[in-house]
Parts: structure tokens; sequence; C-alpha cells
């Protein structure tokens, strides 16, 4: 590893090359923009950092010295138009480039970044910007126009867009006039940096906040899972929106000196993304399994990936059917990892630390894990519980949320001073590698998005024909999980193939393409537990 990475992180590996000792080890004012890209962007000006290209055939190739210059420009541009530390900017940038920038401007404005998903509808946008306080709003032009409506409406004025247009500034054209340097911001490790908005088990979807402390966290998955290193050209996919690029295309390889590959696409095109691998020749990648059923459907063998030697998959389930057929096309394993928003990565297999079928990888060093039984107790090998993280230091440790905005009950119910609970099912053995079963609380993980149930249940219960509804997530072999409601009708209603097309349409037309429901299924009636609460299981052993 190099010295920047070491700095930071201490460890020490026994005679087998496993990890028996480690710690962090950063000052009070650590910030990523300043103690890692500053420095990247001063020793190594014209090494690569990112090449990235879109589906329309445009590229963009950006160095350590040009990422340091740019952000400083974008930090200078918002502090000169009122944004100080603390305040919110949103971004909604799809996979490009400038979010690389305006994330690290953010950080060294101490601005709190609160990345979204550019295909959200109006509502979504406004709840998040009334929830979260936004002050301004950085777009794609794929999303202008909603984002637009949705700034009017909360009152959101500093909005900048790629390209411009109305009511928006060109954030590039902008920049170009700011200078390149700048006075440091003082910022502390445990000031917010992060607000990623996920799916709650109920009500509407929780900000989680992560500290400055957090980009160090990811070393463990970019060193671990992704094997990063000096000269490393990484590929992965996942839109900025989603706390996933925190994990695969930032933090942790930049730290360790590897170089981004981003592909920005609007439908996930796999013939171009395997000729771009082979073109560039790529060193590994990360993805989710329904996008590494699509490339197999292609064909992976028929182009030369021999330059990629690690291949990492996580985001959801992966079947042992696609996992032969990836080894098949490849010659090399997928290596499986496991995480959570609000945790970041937690077990992943890897070629130092191993793999096993059926497991989700090995609990990583960067935390301590434990299996909670029904009892209260922490599970021997082998016998079932939930997923939870100990606080051996009477802190959350790095990585870990520092909370969800607004909402200390929520926290309370995750986190209690001394374990905090994922809420999901395993086991583990006596090496370490986590065997997952599943969530406690019906979460539904489609196309590698986590939907709640509850949010798909409340909006479709809007429609008048519709008495009470249950989604569930069935298994599906290209999303993972498909979006399955069963619909009791109102009364009067008689189901009909016309209601079901109705109903659909009612609720996938203004939703986003990842919550959209894939069956409808109407029955007389829904069974409810002693407090009224519809149990959630219960169509569970009939599909």
């Amino acid at each position: 590893m190099n010295d920047l990475s070491t700095r930071y992180i201490h460890e020490t590996f026994g005679p087998d090359g496993q990890i028996i000792q480690w710690s962090y080890d950063y000052p009070e004012n650590f910030n990523y923009g300043y103690d890692i890209m500053d420095v990247l962007g001063t020793r190594y000006p014209n090494r690569l950092a990112m090449l990235w290209r879109n589906d329309r055939d445009e590229e963009v190739r950006l160095t350590f010295g040009q990422l340091k210059d740019l952000s400083t420009q974008a930090a200078n541009l918002f502090q000169r138009r009122g944004l100080k530390k603390g305040d919110v900017l949103m971004t909604s940038l799809r996979t490009h480039w400038t979010y690389w920038v305006v994330a690290l401007a953010a950080h060294k404005l101490g601005l709190i970044l609160s990345p979204v998903y550019y295909r959200l509808t109006q509502k979504d946008f406004v709840y998040r910007m009334q929830k979260a306080s936004v002050r301004c709003i950085v777009t794609c032009q794929e999303s202008r126009e909603t984002l637009l409506a949705a700034t009017e409406e909360t009152g959101v004025c500093l909005r900048f867009s790629i390209g411009g247009g109305e009511g928006f500034e060109d954030l590039l054209a902008a920049l170009a006039h700011q200078p390149t340097t700048m006075d440091r911001v003082e910022t502390r490790w445990d000031d917010p940096l992060l607000l990623y908005f996920t799916s709650g088990t109920t009500g509407e979807p929780k900000g989680v906040l992560h500290n400055h402390a957090y980009p160090l966290a990811n070393h463990w998955g970019a060193r671990y899972m992704q094997d990063i290193h000096e000269g490393s050209l990484h590929f992965a996919t996942g839109d900025t929106g989603w706390e996933v690029v925190s994990g695969t295309k930032f933090y942790g390889q930049w730290l360790h000196l590897g170089a981004l590959l981003v592909y920005d696409y609007d439908r996930f095109p796999p013939e171009k993304v395997l000729a771009c691998l082979e073109e560039v020749r790529a060193t590994g990648m990360m993805a989710q399994p329904t996008v590494y059923r699509m490339l197999t459907e292609v064909g992976m063998d028929k182009y030369d990936l021999s330059s990629i030697t690690n291949y990492a998959v996580g985001g959801e389930k992966l079947s042992p059917d696609l996992a032969r057929t990836v080894k098949e096309q490849t010659g090399h394993v997928l290596y499986e990892g496991y995480a959570q928003s609000e945790t970041n990565l937690i077990a992943a297999a890897s070629k130092r630390l191993g793999r096993k079928e059926g497991s989700v990888g090995k609990i990583l060093p960067k935390y301590h894990v434990e299996i909670l039984a029904e009892d209260g107790s922490f599970a021997p090998p082998g016998q079932p519980g939930e997923i939870v993280i100990v606080a051996d230091k009477g802190r959350p440790p790095e990585g870990l949320m520092t909370g969800y905005l607004q909402d200390e009950e929520a926290t309370r119910r995750l986190w209690d001073g001394m374990l905090f609970h994922t809420g999901d099912m395993a086991t583990r053995d006596e090496e370490g590698f986590l065997f997952f079963l599943g969530r406690s609380d019906g979460m539904i993980k489609t196309k590698g998005y986590r939907v709640s149930p509850v949010e798909i249940e409340a909006a479709l219960s809007l429609h008048p024909a519709v008495y009470e509804c249950l989604a569930t997530g069935e298994p599906d072999q290209n999303l993972g999980q498909r979006i399955k409601v069963y619909v009791v009708p109102a009364p009067g209603c008689a189901p009909s193939q016309a209601l079901l097309e109705e109903l659909m349409a009612f609720h996938n037309d203004s939703c986003a393409g990842f919550q959209k429901i894939r069956e409808l299924v109407f029955v007389d009636s829904l069974a409810h537990n002693a407090n009224g609460k519809i149990i959630r299981g219960q169509f569970r052993n009939k599909d």
C-alpha cells in the first residue's frame, strides 16, 4: 500500500496473510478533500484518476491534478454564491464526471452533500429537499425539468445544471472563472459529510448521515474486495444517487492510487460496456448480479477481458447459476460482499480473505460483528440471528452512520449506544464467513435498490378501488427480487383484468423505475396479527 493510506490506517498481518491487528489514525480536522485529493493532486498531478465515457461516445480523462483544481474552483464558486459550512447541497447527476468534482468541493467547504437518484418524481425530490432544508441543487439535463418544478415548489433558488437551461446556471461555464486556490475551511472528523436517503420499513425514506471519517472506512472494500492498487483501472456500476458509489468508485479507490473507469448511461448497454472494458484494459469490475446477467447473455467470453483480474458483485442476492456462468465465461470467480447504506461494507469475499460457496463474504475486521440470538445472547457459529455491530470504543465505529436526519427515535431503534441493529438475519461459521438469510422486516431488494414495501402500499392505497394491500419481494432471475402486490378490492369493486391494469398504471406511471410493481394479485382478505398489523410473511410458503 502507498504511504497515504498507511498514514491513516495501520494494519498488522499474520503468517497466513490475514489481518491480526488494525487501527485508524487521523487528525481531528481530517477532510478527504484536502488531506487526500489535494495531496494526490500535488504529488501526482499528471496521473490518471478517472476515465469517463458515456453511451453517446463522449470521453473525458481527468488527472489527480485536474480534480484538485476543479474541486477548488467549484468550492470557490459555491462559497461566493453564499454557501457555508453545514448547508446542504443536493446532486442529481447520473454518473457524470462532474459529480466527483462537486462532491470534493462540498467536502472542502464542510457542506453536507446529498446525492439523489436522477429519475425520482417531483414529489420525491420535494420531500427530500424539504426534509434536508436544501440550499443548492446541481443536476443533469435529464432531471432538469422535474427539478425546476421541485425547486420552485420548495424555494431553492441556487440551481446549477450541466449545460444550463431555463432556471439553471451552467455549472462548467461558471467554474471556468473561479481561482484554483483557496483557504482551508476548518472541519472536524465528526462533522456531517454525506446525507443519503434510503427506504425504511415504515413511513417515508430516511436520511442517513455519515461523517468526515466515513471515506477512510471505504479502504476495506477497495483494498480487500475490489483489489485496488496503484495502477489499477476499476469499473463499477451504480448511479451517484446511491450510497454504493462511495464504496465502489470514489474514496477507497483513490486512497489506493487506483483510477476509476466510469461509464454514464441511461439504459445499461452491455455490448458497449464490454467493448469498453476490452479496449481500455480495465483491471477489475464491481456490479450487481443483474448487470452480470446482461453481460453473460451477450457473452463475456466474446471479448478479450484478460486484463481483468478481479470480479466483485453486490447489491442483491447472487444466484449459483449466474456465478457458474460468469466463471465459465471469464475463468474467474465472483467475490461477493454484504453492505447497507447505514453501515458501509460489513463482509466481503476476496483473494486475500478467501470465499465460500453460499456466503456473502468474511466479516471485515473494521467492525466487531456478532449474530444476536432471539434470547439476546450472541449466537455461536451455525446458529441464526440478527447481524449486529458492537461498539467497542463506546461510539459508532468509522463507516457506521451517525444517525438518521431529524429522527432520533428511528436512530435509537437501530443504535442503542452499544449495538447497531442491521435488521438482517444470518449465520456465521467459525472462520467468520457470513451466510445471509434475509430481511427480518420484509425490505425488498430489486435491481440493486432497496424498496420499502410500506412506500409501495401507501402509494397504491390512494386508489379508491384498493381496500388493503401487501407488497412483497419475490425471487426473480433478472431483478434479484420483483415487486409483487396482493390487493383486497374495495367494497363494490370486482377483480378484473381491466382493474388490474388500471391499478398497475396508477402506481407505475408516477414512480421511479426501480419501484414499479411487476405483478399484482387480487385476494379476498389479508391476515393480521393480534395488534391488527398485516402479517408480512403470510404468502411466503404458498409462493
